[in-house]
């Protein structure tokens, strides 16, 4: 099986520009908090989708290795690639999640 390097490039790029974006949601979630003084700590949950996003992205890369001598009889090695994709699909899914559940409950707030 061959790697796309290029393509790899481009979705490390792309998560690491998300997880930038989720922290400044975090960060700017919470001086809109200040503004309608309801402390609390739903800012942290986009900055705690950021690190679950990087989390996703290191399990995507993990496989990258054993890809080039990959021997489909081994079925380790094919267990191991269906693991490693599980958990990056689980911590992608779990960072858009409390992502949304944080904008979702500032939504609430502010619209009463």
């Amino acid at each position: 099986m061959e790697i796309s390097i290029p393509a790899e490039l481009v979705f490390a790029i792309a998560v690491a520009l998300f997880c930038i974006s989720l922290y400044y949601y975090g960060r700017v979630l919470k001086r809109l908090l200040a503004i309608i003084r309801r402390p609390s700590v739903i800012w942290t949950l986009p900055i705690a989708g950021s690190i679950l996003l990087a989390l996703g992205a290191l399990f995507h890369f993990i496989p990258l290795a054993i890809y080039p001598q990959l021997d489909p009889s081994r079925t380790d090695q094919l267990m191991m690639i269906c693991q490693n994709r599980t958990m990056e699909s689980s911590f992608i899914f779990l960072a858009g999640l409390i992502s949304i559940l944080a904008g979702w409950t500032y939504t609430r707030w502010t619209s009463r």
